[in-house]
């Protein structure tokens, strides 16, 4: 056996690592554990990472009906209040029809009683107006008389006023229509737009930087004054939603004036006495700083200017009548319904939120069971009534502001109407707000340039026809 070979293996002596082996064994042992911690640390990150954010719980729409298109004639009352028929709580239906053709943009409408007067203008080198009479008191329209007159100089499809109405006569910018006959003329005061009659003056506007007061005797109409004015605008008066004139006469009596389209986003408002001419300006012009318009709303007495944070009231003589600390965002609408109010009840309404003039007032609310935002009805008489709107109103889950064309409601609050919202701007609703219904209709959200004939009977225009809406009685 040779004796080179080792009895006990252990006993032998263990060479010591070289400084680089230590180091390098350490390096690796450090490197294992780091591994094995990030492996561990990011195994219970990943594990404590949130979830998916949780989905908020859906907006909980109310109850919608949808109008069937089927005509059904006007059987109402043939009256006009005022104020919404409280008969539209049972929903909305399509009364008739009238069928238009070539025409260039939906018929402007007047109701005057029981007359519904129909504008239309032709296209291309036939640009003329048609004006048609019908006698709309009946289940179905009947025609009057139709007659189609000169070209006009400027098409205002847009301004304000639309028309301006005289005992005889119903002038279209430089049109005047007789309304018994119908026959039409071209008017002396060219392309100016007519704004309001008062005292026997009509005052028209060039829509640029003069006015003028015409007066009518022995069938001619002739010029009594002239004046110069701030810059204007060319689609005439802008005014809030707070009320809705049919003109741009303001005041009675000797207090009467006409408000002047003035550009009211960089010039102050003006008005003129119709039968000297007058002209007088109401505070200043805004800031340039202001990111919108000043508001300006026709009141029956007078004039209300807001500001961003202040709303400043005007008489017709251009004195101060009252401030309010209200701006120009609204966060609650008066219902349309009865005569213009005075600047004491506008001021009122802006500071407390009461509308006696009027059938009510409307705001939008927050609920946490809908999930949204519903409708707030209080009366003038007190009686608050709230309704969840259907799908089809999308303010609901809208943002922070909001806005409305107009909104009307019966006296006794059954009632509601809608139009032109700031989510959807050329749409209208009825409400049911004592059962709390919406109503929503596809033809008449078709339509345009609605005018109101009698409390039940809606009248708006398309291109291609005329559409009358009335309660669903049925």
């Amino acid at each position: 056996m040779s004796t080179n070979a080792p009895r006990y293996r252990n006993s032998l002596p263990t060479p010591k690592p070289s400084r680089a082996t230590r180091a390098f064994v350490f390096g690796i042992t450090f490197l294992a554990v780091l591994a094995t911690s990030l492996t561990f640390s990011l195994g219970t990150s990943a594990l404590q990472l949130p979830g998916p954010t949780a989905t908020p719980p859906p907006h909980v729409p109310g109850p919608e009906q949808t109008a069937q298109p089927d005509a059904i004639g006007y059987h109402g009352q043939a009256t006009n209040t005022g104020e919404l028929s409280s008969s539209w709580a049972s929903g909305i239906a399509t009364a008739w029809t009238l069928p238009a053709s070539d025409a260039l943009l939906p018929a402007q409408l007047i109701a005057e009683g029981s007359t519904l007067y129909a504008l239309s203008y032709g296209s291309g080198a036939d640009a003329v107006v048609t004006v048609s009479a019908y006698d709309v008191s009946g289940a179905e329209p009947v025609a009057q008389w139709s007659t189609t007159g000169p070209l006009p100089s400027r098409i205002r499809a847009e301004a304000f006023p639309s028309s301006v109405s005289t005992q005889d006569e119903i002038l279209l910018s430089d049109i005047i229509v007789d309304r018994s006959t119908g026959s039409q003329t071209q008017a002396p005061w060219g392309s100016d737009l007519p704004m309001g009659v008062a005292d026997g003056v009509l005052v028209t506007c060039d829509t640029f930087s003069s006015c003028s007061g015409w007066s009518h005797e022995s069938g001619e109409w002739t010029t009594l004054w002239s004046t110069q004015t701030s810059p204007q605008r060319r689609a005439g008066l802008a005014h809030s939603g707070l009320t809705k004139p049919t003109t741009a006469v303001i005041s009675s009596g000797t207090d009467k004036a006409v408000v002047v389209p003035v550009d009211e986003a960089h010039f102050a408002p003006q008005v003129i006495n119709p039968t000297t001419g007058a002209l007088t300006t109401l505070g200043e012009a805004p800031s340039g700083l202001c990111p919108s318009s000043s508001r300006v709303t026709l009141a029956g007495d007078g004039l209300l200017v807001a500001g961003e944070k202040e709303t400043i009231a005007y008489n017709t003589a251009g004195q101060v009548v009252g401030t309010f600390n209200a701006g120009w965002e609204l966060d609650r609408f008066p219902t349309t319904d009865r005569e213009l109010p005075s600047v004491a009840f506008l001021g009122a309404f802006l500071t407390q939120g009461n509308a006696q003039w009027t059938s009510g007032a409307l705001e939008r609310v927050y609920s946490k069971d809908a999930n949204g935002y519903i409708l707030s009805l209080t009366l003038s008489n007190g009686k608050n009534l709230t309704l969840n709107p259907g799908e089809s109103f999308r303010e609901t889950r809208g943002g922070e502001g909001w806005s409305v064309a107009q909104v009307r409601a019966s006296s006794d609050g059954k009632a509601l109407y809608i139009q032109g919202y700031s989510g959807s701007p050329t749409d209208s609703f009825f409400f049911n707000a004592e059962d709390p219904m919406t109503y929503v209709s596809p033809v008449m959200n078709e339509a345009t340039n609605f005018v109101w004939v009698y409390d039940d009977l809606l009248v708006g225009a398309r291109a291609d026809a005329i559409v009358a809406f009335t309660p669903d009685t049925h």
